[in-house]
């Protein structure tokens, strides 16, 4: 018996990157004994998440599927007259994650989240810009928001290195730029969201078990008040009116409907999308209307 190639599993490049990039090594092993006999040495790396693979029984070749799914982001108008998009136009041109949740007041940049650095950090870019300028640095931060004057956005910050067993925490930052601040801290927190003034409402939800629970929240002192409790069947998805007047909420893609709730009252009516099912939504900026992704479901066996 002799000693053999055996090329471990894929393995992720950076740890310390929120980039799921991985690449392969390999390492001679003895087959008696099963103890290494030379050192790793690199056969591949490059972007994305290495999903499988195999070497041949000579060990001279390997084959591997390697995904690299990243989210960007698009652009488009609105035709006013049949409310239809128009063409589209890729917005992001780099390969990286980027996600898009929010618009400055004047409609004339976009703010988002990227790992184009490696970590998820906040960024502005301009509709006429080709380049996004970074305005918060760190890493897990997500969801920029709006507050409702304006001036400041809010986004929620997932991780600290230091502190694994941090809660999320909601931040705020200058829209202009500047450093952040902590507005306040809740374990299971998911989506924020703040309408426009004169509006001062401000919401989040955290998940507990079959239970999502709404707060409202001040931005200005990170003072909270519980503003609703609705029995769910996995992660709700909802959007606040600009208005602060309604929410529509996507309670299960597999009901096929959108549940709006007034925020006044807390009463609620639904909206069948059938045959389709919801993925995503948002208002429109007059706040009578939602635009809703969808597709339709396929039925199970």
């Amino acid at each position: 018996m002799g000693s053999r190639p055996a090329p471990t599993d894929a393995y992720r490049d950076d740890p310390a990157s929120e980039r799921w990039d991985s690449g392969i090594w390999s390492v001679r092993v003895s087959e008696e004994s099963g103890k290494l006999e030379s050192r790793h040495q690199e056969l591949t790396r490059g972007m994305g998440l290495i999903g499988g693979l195999s070497i041949t029984a000579d060990g001279k070749r390997l084959v591997l599927w390697r995904a690299n799914g990243q989210p960007g982001v698009f652009l488009t108008e609105i035709d006013p007259a049949t409310r239809r998009f128009k063409q589209p136009r890729r917005f992001t041109l780099d390969e990286n994650g980027n996600v898009a949740s929010a618009w400055t007041p004047d409609s004339t940049a976009v703010l988002s989240v990227s790992n184009r650095h490696g970590t998820w950090k906040l960024f502005r870019q301009a509709i006429d810009q080709v380049t996004p300028e970074v305005l918060v640095e760190g890493r897990s931060n997500f969801l920029p928001r709006l507050t409702p004057d304006g001036k400041h956005i809010l986004y929620v910050n997932l991780h600290n290195p230091e502190n694994p067993a941090q809660p999320a925490r909601v931040m705020q930052v200058p829209l202009e730029g500047g450093s952040p601040r902590v507005v306040l801290q809740m374990p299971s927190m998911s989506n924020i969201q703040c309408a426009r003034s004169p509006s001062k409402l401000c919401l989040f939800h955290t998940l507990e078990g079959s239970t999502a629970h709404f707060f409202s929240f001040n931005p200005e002192v990170g003072t909270t008040q519980e503003f609703t409790a609705i029995h769910v069947t996995e992660e709700p998805g909802w959007n606040l009116s600009p208005d602060g007047s309604q929410l529509a909420l996507i309670l299960s893609p597999r009901e096929r409907k959108v549940t709006f709730m007034s925020v006044d009252d807390k009463s609620t009516h639904e909206v069948e999308l059938n045959p389709w099912s919801p993925g995503s939504l948002d208002w429109a900026a007059d706040s009578k209307s939602v635009f809703v992704t969808s597709g339709p479901q396929k039925e199970r066996p």
